[in-house]
């Protein structure tokens, strides 16, 4: 399918805000999907499409950026097929989101295997996404999601926009311009009462909000009748003649009702914030299961789709699958889409056992524009703990400082052009004439000549020195590696992980490999998982087997017997490890 433009239905209405950059949203370039694994779907179709997705009964997972995934959901037939859209986009709240990812076996497992030598290398922060904006580029961010958004909404459908302080006045202003202030129903205040006081003069910000808005007049809204705090006696009372009375009893008393429960408002008080040990994802922004199904359950009908854009640890997905709802979810983030696969297949082997008999309810991924963000975010992070730099939120071009310098951290995905080194200078001369600093610029290689040149440069007023971390001997560009022996037999195959050994893990660790064998008792502490295919055709991974350990604490096998559809079938085997990368094994 070729990249063709995507015509927007104009907004109705004044705008609402003004901002830097603002501009509508008329056409949008559609990306094709790619397969790339599914879990209990035979022969998922090579693009999604809503008449197969309607005629089966799996669900959808989309990897890529959201506005790209949500385009290619309108192309794929799903305008006005969407009855609810929760999401729970970034605050703009100044922060760097991670999650804190602990080697399995860490704190023994019976055996003292998994061990790591000293406290200091048993925790690794593992970034998810920044939650950091420059000028107004968060308001068109939001604000063209939004309208594809409204695209796809069915005439009975609502969006759930859940936010904070940082950001709710300007969501509101946006969601009233993109539905129209018309359409505006709730503004769910969700206060979680198990929140610890922080203390200090101003007082504890102790809620958040969720904006509900709604496609048009007539939406879903079913009643929803929650517990009260206290029991409530109340006489009961018929009409007659007109006029309401109370019902008496044999002896003329008053007959008297006990209500314990009150129908669903807009402030929600019983719903605490902390995440079930055993259900916690240790993703930094994850939400109770409990919110998302008072939502769904108010929102939606038995055969609605729900969609979630912004999935993260894959709560939504979790909560519709257990529903009965059919739903689809999308992430930028390549360990919040690992994160919600693995959270999925515990949810499937619980409601249907084996995950080769979910063929009514299995789930497809695909990937839109193969991004990742958390590989060039862990990158960014380990040359800034290696070499000292300070961030400075407040500076929406350089990373911060290193020593007196400047410091500027370039695309890693590619080597250092003179192009690089042109838009920094363009910078300085262009919006900081005041500027004295030298500057370090950090990169992955670099076109040959440009270290040379810039040396060359006679008393330049913002020398540029460059430090490439390749040379520097940093391990960031090594790919994991794994030793996977698979013999076959017949109809059945055993699979063997000897050894792995992930040189990101060793780096962020800050231990060399020299030392792994000593200060890591067994390589699979590195080991989140392993997926198995045992029909694997060389593009789509189908996910027919997994090993999925239910304790922190617990390693995964690493001896797999079985079971072929045929003899001579290829095995894959894809292993992912604690911070997300994985490796593919093939058997001949």
């Amino acid at each position: 399918m070729k990249n063709k433009p995507l015509k927007i239905t104009p907004i109705k209405g004044r705008p609402m805000l003004h901002w830097v950059g603002k501009k509508p949203l008329d056409v949008v370039r559609h990306f094709p999907a790619q397969l790339s694994e599914s879990v209990g779907v035979q022969n998922p179709p090579a693009e999604p499409s809503y008449r197969e997705f309607r005629k089966n009964g799996y669900n959808l997972l989309f990897h890529g950026d959201n506005k790209e995934i949500l385009s290619s959901l309108l192309i794929a037939g799903f305008r006005g097929r969407i009855d609810l859209i929760y999401i729970d986009p970034p605050f703009d709240s100044g922060a760097d989101y991670v999650r804190r990812v602990k080697l399995r076996g860490v704190n023994g497992n019976g055996n003292g295997n998994g061990n790591v030598a000293g406290a200091e290398h048993s925790i690794i922060e593992h970034a998810q996404y920044e939650d950091i904006w420059a000028n107004d580029n968060y308001l068109q961010f939001m604000y063209e999601r939004l309208v594809l958004m409204r695209e796809l909404l069915g005439d009975r459908g609502s969006i759930y926009l859940h936010c904070d302080w940082h950001k709710n006045h300007h969501l509101r202003f946006l969601l009233d311009e993109v539905f129209g202030a018309e359409n505006f129903r709730n503004e769910i205040i969700w206060c979680y009462h198990d929140k610890f006081a922080t203390g200090g003069k101003a007082m504890d910000k102790n809620h958040d909000t969720i904006l509900h808005y709604s496609k048009g007049e007539h939406f879903i809204g079913n009643e929803i009748r929650v517990a009260k705090p206290q029991t409530t006696r109340r006489a009961m009372r018929k009409k007659v003649a007109g006029r309401t009375v109370d019902i008496l009893d044999e002896k003329g008393e008053k007959i008297y009702k006990d209500y314990s429960d009150k129908k669903l408002d807009d402030v929600w008080t019983d719903i605490g914030r902390s995440i079930a040990v055993g259900e916690h994802t240790g993703y930094p922004t994850q939400k109770k299961s409990e919110l998302i199904e008072r939502i769904v359950d108010y929102g939606s009908e038995d055969d609605s789709i729900i969609l979630d854009c912004f999935c993260g640890s894959g709560t939504t997905a979790a909560v519709a699958e257990k529903l009965g709802r059919r739903w689809i979810a999308a992430d930028l983030n390549r360990g919040a889409i690992q994160t919600t696969i693995k959270r999925l297949q515990g949810v499937m082997a619980e409601q249907n056992g084996d995950l080769l008999e979910t063929k009514d309810r299995g789930f497809i991924h695909y990937r839109v524009n193969n991004y990742d963000y958390a590989r060039q975010a862990e990158l960014q992070n380990i040359i800034r703990s290696r070499y000292g730099i300070r961030t400075d939120r407040k500076d929406g071009f350089f990373d911060g400082t290193v020593g007196d310098q400047l410091a500027k951290i370039v695309d890693l995905n590619k080597p250092l052009t003179r192009l690089d080194i042109q838009i920094i200078k363009d910078e300085i001369s262009s919006n900081r004439p005041d500027e004295t600093r030298a500057i370090t610029v950090f990169c992955n290689g670099s076109e040959t000549g440009i270290i040379a040149d810039l040396a060359s440069e006679k008393n330049p007023i913002n020398a540029i020195t460059v430090r490439d971390i390749q040379q520097d001997g940093m391990m960031t560009a090594q790919p994991a590696q794994a030793e996977v022996t698979i013999t076959k037999k017949a109809k059945q195959a055993t699979v063997t992980i000897a050894h792995y050994i992930s040189p990101t893990i060793l780096a962020r660790l800050d231990i060399d490999r020299t030392l792994f064998d000593e200060q890591i008792d067994d390589f699979r502490a590195q080991i989140d998982c392993v997926l198995i295919d045992t029909d694997y055709d060389g593009e789509h991974f189908k996910i027919v087997e997994s090993d999925l350990p239910k304790k922190k604490t617990d390693f995964i096998e690493g001896t797999y017997v079985l079971t072929l559809p045929r003899a001579g079938a290829t095995v894959a085997v894809k292993i992912v490890d604690m911070l997300g990368e994985e490796v593919l094994e093939t058997s001949p």
